[in-house]
């Protein structure tokens, strides 16, 4: 524990003495079961039973957190290395941004450990992570993720001897285990895929991988036999799934009975559910904007992990020549790795050339594209917002305010809740249009809910509505027929509705940890992003299943397979893309940690940039052990009733999926699969310029809002 140093004033060389030896008290903190104490003297026994027996336990908690607090008060009094109340509480008013007068007055009664002891052990827990980190870090089996984030430091007064650029561009990163039973040898197949990259000018033709196309990606997750009772696909199933979780979430009363009935979809391939423990590694003053401030980042990343060049004598490192790291990052994080592989592959030595660097796109940006990609092609055209049964028809009653928001730059956040809302209210009116065509007695799903049919009868219905509004192979021949037998805007909607499944599932995919499942929607989305000029991602995203599928050896394509999402709770459904994580990171390192006011330095942020997850472990045992657990951030979701009610009847006014042959439309929407394919042989062919976007423009930046998206 931290041994107390008494009043500031009373600075003698005895202080600085017992100060040093506060140190070695730390490292026996984790070791320390307090939650297990207080939570045997403040368990409630659960919360049945009348409302006042639950207040009377309640009361006899807090009796009992007194006597502890009143208990260690005294045992601090006597011995003052008997302080883990006190230690922990200090941690947390650091965490929470006390202030000093608090914190001191707090010491003095006897609560909390004192200033100067908070900063000693934030120094020593600080030095104690990097000892965890090298530990992980050598053993070989850990992978890496590091992303870029600004820091505004502005000064009231300027000075000469403070500069004037306030803003800072530093660097953060993430280590995490490789789990699910990859091996050191799975990582050890450097010299392997050196001997047949297309960056090793002495590679031999007949050892590089024979040439593969986005075509070739489309066997790498077969369709499983159809069976007698149902000719549908993976998709259709999952869309079908879709259709049936709307109709009893947000449909009539009648049908909420059933939602608890419903079965998930089937995975593909999952990834075994475990917890991911997340290491954040301490801020680096890098600007990894530049290829040679990636090259820094990656060096320094490995340093923090205890890997530096082997050829280097001086240092006691494993030998990483003959292995690989996993290093996760962002579309320009992956451009500048690439970049600086191609300049380096004329050195000598495996570190010179990073041949050691396996990198891992991040699929939370990738989402990020594929909501941009629906904005582009649905919302961004000045004459796809003029029809009556646009999407733009739908902001208006989903966001009145935030039009003119939505035209220019909605973000990831107003995109994301606005598929899921409009695809939502959409899928009911489909509900509705389909069974009023069964019996014209259904004219609402009020109507069809007072039939009170079975979930049988659900699940046959929403198997027809999988295939008959959604566009697919029909919808080519409807196009095919004469112009005054067609129904632009009905197909249209078709379009839509397909694209915003296809999202829905990517989401589901990934929550779920269905990496199998994740693969296949790429692969649907990649022709998409093409056709919609988001050329970097396409090609990046095809690159990368190409690699993983056909080039690398199995125990590395597992690795790198199952470890692009990682579950930091351990909980179902709660899968997360790396670069979330990292983003996450982000925030509590530049917004939470990192100090406040004139401490609010480059210099603190490095030394509490490694304590986020540490900072978050107090926090909850405080709120666990002091019956807090009721003050939360994480408030719960609106209720969209009425609002849905208010776009289902407008949707049924415009009847955007009921068919009126001769309906014209401002804006006719391409078929972007069928464009992106021919955009991609093309440029196979080598007969089109890509003219590809500048890597920022293309994917943005995640701001606050986009990363809490995946908290809700």
């Amino acid at each position: 524990m931290v041994n107390e140093k008494g009043d500031r004033d009373a600075h003698t060389s005895a202080s600085d003495v017992q100060m040093s030896v506060d140190d070695s008290y730390w490292d026996q903190v984790d070791a320390i079961d307090l939650e297990g104490f207080i939570n045997g003297l403040t368990s409630e026994n659960g919360s049945t039973g009348p409302k006042a027996d639950r207040r009377e336990l309640r009361g006899a908690a807090i009796i009992s957190i007194k006597k502890v607090v009143i208990l260690s008060i005294m045992m601090q009094s006597t011995n003052r290395k008997s302080n883990a109340l006190q230690s922990i509480l200090g941690i947390f008013l650091q965490s929470m941004h006390t202030p000093q007068h608090v914190v001191d007055t707090l010491a003095r009664i006897g609560i909390s450990i004192s200033t100067d002891s908070i900063h000693s052990a934030i120094k020593s827990l600080s030095v104690e992570s990097q000892n965890t980190m090298r530990d992980l870090g050598r053993s070989l089996l850990a992978s890496y993720a590091y992303d870029n984030f600004d820091v505004d430091l502005k000064t009231h007064v300027p000075s000469a001897e403070k500069s004037n650029e306030s803003l800072k561009h530093l660097t953060s990163g993430l280590m995490f285990p490789l789990q699910h039973g990859v091996t050191i040898d799975d990582l050890k197949c450097s010299e392997e895929l050196w001997a047949m990259s297309n960056l090793n000018i002495y590679a031999r033709d007949n050892d590089l991988p024979i040439r593969k196309t986005w075509r070739d990606l489309l066997s790498i997750h077969p369709q499983p036999l159809a069976t007698p009772n149902s000719n549908l696909t993976r998709r259709d199933k999952f869309n079908s799934w879709m259709f049936l979780t709307d109709l009893c979430t947000h449909g009539p009363e009648y049908f909420h009975r059933f939602r608890s009935e419903i079965q998930e979809p089937e995975a593909v391939e999952q990834i075994p559910l475990v917890k991911t423990p997340i290491i954040a590694t301490r801020a680096m003053d890098i600007n990894n904007s530049t290829v040679s401030g990636n090259i820094r980042a990656v060096t320094e990343l490995l340093a923090q992990g205890g890997i530096l060049d082997p050829t280097n004598a001086e240092h006691d490192t494993p030998d990483i020549s003959q292995y690989v790291v996993l290093i996760h990052g962002d579309l320009g994080t992956g451009e500048r790795l690439q970049t600086a592989q191609l300049r380096r592959s004329i050195e000598a030595t495996p570190w010179n050339r990073l041949q050691h660097v396996i990198y891992i796109p991040g699929l939370f940006h990738l989402k990020m594209a594929c909501v941009d990609a629906i904005w582009r092609c649905f919302i961004q055209p000045l004459a796809a917002r003029e029809d009556e049964t646009s999407l733009m028809r739908d902001i208006t009653v989903l966001r009145p305010r935030e039009t003119g928001i939505y035209c220019s730059k909605p973000g990831f956040r107003r995109m994301h809740q606005l598929v899921g809302s409009a695809g939502t209210c959409r899928r009911l009116d489909c509900w509705r249009v389909h069974v009023n065509s069964k019996n014209s007695s259904h004219s609402s799903l009020e109507a069809f809910a007072a039939s009170e049919p079975s979930l049988d009868d659900l699940k046959v219905l929403a198997d027809e509505l999988a295939q008959r509004y959604i566009a697919n192979y029909t919808l080519q021949r409807l196009r095919r027929r004469p112009t005054e037998e067609r129904d632009l805007q009905y197909e249209n909607s078709l379009y839509m509705n397909k694209l915003f499944l296809l999202y829905e599932e990517l989401s589901y995919a990934m929550n779920r940890g269905d990496i199998g499942r994740v693969e296949t929607c790429i692969i649907a989305w990649i022709p998409i992003l093409k056709a919609t000029g988001k050329h970097k991602y396409a090609t990046h995203m095809t690159n990368f299943l190409l690699n993983v599928h056909y080039v690398y050896p199995p125990g590395l394509r597992q690795a790198v397979r199952y470890h692009i999402l990682v579950n930091p709770t351990g909980k179902k459904m709660a899968w997360r893309a790396v670069d979330w994580c990292v983003e996450l990171n982000n925030l509590f390192t530049k917004v939470k940690n990192g100090g406040k006011g004139s401490n609010h330095t480059v210099e603190r942020i490095f030394l509490e940039s490694p304590l986020v997850q540490a900072y978050r472990n107090a926090q909850t045992m405080i709120h666990k052990n002091f019956l807090l657990t009721h003050l939360t951030t994480k408030h719960s979701s609106p209720n969209m009733k009425k609002t849905f009610g208010l776009l289902c009847k407008q949707l049924a006014t415009q009847s955007p999926h009921s068919l009126s042959p001769g309906r014209n439309t401002r804006c006719i929407i391409a078929d972007l699969m069928d464009k992106g394919r021919e955009l991609m042989e093309k440029a196979a062919r080598g007969e089109v310029d890509e003219g590809d976007e500048s890597t920022e423009a293309e994917e943005g930046r995640a701001d606050l809002d986009d990363i809490l998206v995946g908290l809700l």
